[in-house]
């Protein structure tokens, strides 16, 4: 299971968190990677205004280990091959070729690499298995670049941007975001149920001293009374705050016309060559996908170029 299905999991057995919340992405991704639990904790890690402090200022200690190391470095490695951010060589998310690093032969499977000709004026994608063994190694050619940059571009934009899947998106967007309200609106009630339940315990204690069953003065009362009154006021200012993000216009609803705006952007800036955005698109789609390979054999077939 992935970090998402892992949240999803726990969510949906009603398996909530030690504050009583739902769980997110980022919890669990911090409880996975948490070398507190084979017996490493580090503290000082950030200033009082939360600035990360150097390394060489934080201080590990050992705690009892509840995780076997082996166990924990497994854990780390498969976040490592999951994460879409390190999937690709930083040179290859931000360099300027569209395809570099995600671009393959149909043939052999190899990288297409980029090869010119005429002293720099033309440029293609060249499998890089050909290119290093011959026709030997593959029997995969050259495709000019710009051609196959405008054919997948035009294929993502009309795939994303289609008018009829752009009829049914509002209504998606707008169920997701709903879904999410009342998942807030569950978060919400459980919070204030829990600032009434410490508030009726506050009184029944109140009750107990007025009544001379117990002593105000006793050290235990005190500090069962301090820790309720904190889980009461967090609970309340955990609302609020909740609240307040549900009411916030960000949950407004989303239009038809707020839609099209946004596909008439995308389309342009997908069509434009400067900037890296349809860059960044590509990179994007290839690690939500692990895979966005070119199949040079039928495309050479059906252009025949």
């Amino acid at each position: 299971m992935g970090v998402k299905a892992i949240v999803k999991y726990l969510n949906g057995k009603g398996i909530f968190t030690r504050d009583g919340g739902r769980w997110g992405i980022g919890q669990v991704h911090r409880v996975l990677t948490r070398r507190t639990y084979i017996g490493e904790h580090r503290f000082n890690r950030r200033s009082n205004k939360g600035v990360v402090k150097p390394e060489d200022e934080v201080v590990t200690v050992e705690v009892p280990a509840i995780i076997e190391r082996d166990t924990f470095d497994a854990v780390q490695k498969l976040l490592q091959a999951r994460n879409p951010k390190t999937e690709l060589p930083a040179r290859v998310v931000i360099g300027p070729t569209l395809l570099t690093g995600i671009c393959y032969c149909g043939n052999c499977g190899g990288a297409m690499t980029i090869r010119t000709g005429k002293s720099g004026r033309y440029r293609y994608y060249a499998c890089s298995i050909r290119a290093r063994q011959g026709e030997t190694g593959c029997k995969g050619r050259a495709i000019p670049m710009d051609k196959l940059d405008d054919m997948v571009v035009h294929h993502i934009e009309d795939r994303l941007l289609d008018p009829d899947r752009l009829e049914v998106m509002p209504g998606t967007v707008l169920g997701r975001r709903e879904d999410q309200a009342e998942r807030q609106r569950q978060h919400i009630a459980e919070l204030e149920r829990r600032a009434t339940e410490s508030e009726l315990r506050l009184k029944r204690l109140y009750d107990a001293v007025e009544g001379g069953v117990a002593d105000l003065d006793d050290p235990a009362l005190k500090e069962r009374i301090v820790g309720l009154k904190v889980i009461r006021d967090q609970a309340r200012a955990d609302a609020d705050r909740a609240q307040a993000l549900l009411d916030s216009p960000g949950h407004s609803a989303i239009s038809p016309a707020m839609i099209e705006k946004f596909a008439t952007i995308a389309r342009e800036r997908i069509r434009g060559r400067e900037g890296g955005y349809r860059r960044d698109f590509c990179a994007r789609s290839h690690s939500a996908s692990r895979s966005l390979t070119t199949r040079f054999a039928s495309w050479d077939r059906r252009q025949n170029c």
